[in-house]
């Protein structure tokens, strides 16, 4: 089978990366492309069209998919617990209260870099009217206005949060699992039509993900390696990301999570109601 991949860039994408370099995609008989796009937000309208055939992007972009009565569904994992707050190590923030009334950048709404964010200035009293927020286009734009000096902090994914640190600006205060724990992030996709009408070739895909997420566990170095090219950040930073921050196929046990996660979006007005269906697990059941 002919496949299209759409990937965007951070360790969250690093089984797809690894399925295609290591040749397990082609082990399965996929004749397969990708492309790589510089944010989220771009990539469900392609698979909505059948411009693509897989995606690993934020499954939070799914659930508003489906609520805007597109067939997007989540069929794995891929991303978990992937955001992290950096402050800036000359600031005086020590803590996450710390960060009211600060500069804070953060790309797009909708996707878990924001929703962590806004879950945080929940939990911690941070007002919007004392705090000024940075809207950019893309986490990598959020990661350039912090590295410039124009904000105090960001909330984004690995490799860049660790950049920050190596480059010697930035001082990681919180990750993921400490705002909000067993949530996934950027999450295997395709639409429910090509799900149901390919069951074989979808079983075949998730185990290919699966032999590289093994690999990735047991060759952290060679895996941060081979992502330099998708990914554009040197091996050496990406290998120290993993020791804090790896990908995750199996979310089965983050349904709890993402109910929680789908509740903070209703009440940001980003989606209207639950979607009765956004994901499917049954196939990566069989594989697991």
């Amino acid at each position: 089978m002919k496949i299209k991949l759409g990937l965007i860039r951070g360790v969250c994408q690093l089984p797809a990366y690894i399925a295609m370099e290591k040749g397990y995609l082609d082990d399965k008989g996929f004749d397969y492309d990708y492309k790589i796009d510089p944010t989220a937000w771009l990539v469900p309208d392609q698979l909505v069209k059948g411009e693509l055939t897989f995606s690993i992007m934020p499954w939070t972009r799914t659930v508003s998919a489906r609520d805007e009565g597109n067939d997007l569904l989540v069929i794995g994992g891929s991303g978990y617990e992937e955001t992290a707050v950096v402050v800036n190590k000359e600031s005086d923030i020590q803590n996450l209260d710390d960060l009211n009334g600060k500069k804070i950048s953060l790309p797009a709404v909708g996707g878990m870099k924001d929703i962590t964010s806004q879950k945080l200035f929940e939990d911690y009293g941070i007002s919007s009217d004392e705090t000024e927020v940075y809207r950019m286009p893309s986490g990598d734009a959020a990661v350039l206005s912090f590295l410039s000096g124009e904000v105090d902090a960001t909330t984004n994914v690995e490799p860049f949060s660790t950049l920050a640190v190596e480059l010697g600006v930035g001082e990681i205060i919180a990750r993921g699992g400490d705002i909000l724990p067993k949530s996934p992030g950027c999450s295997v996709t395709a639409s429910e039509e090509f799900v149901k009408n390919n069951e074989e070739e979808v079983v075949d895909f998730l185990d290919a993900l699966k032999k590289a997420n093994e690999f990735i566990y047991d060759n952290p170095k060679e895996a941060a390696e081979l992502s330099s090219k998708y990914i554009g950040i040197n091996g050496k930073v990406t290998r120290k990301a993993l020791k804090s921050n790896k990908p995750k196929l199996d979310i089965r046990d983050s349904i709890e999570a993402m109910d929680s996660v789908i509740e903070e979006m209703i009440e940001l007005g980003y989606v209207n109601n639950k979607p009765e269906k956004f994901y499917d697990f049954s196939y990566l059941e069989k594989v697991l």
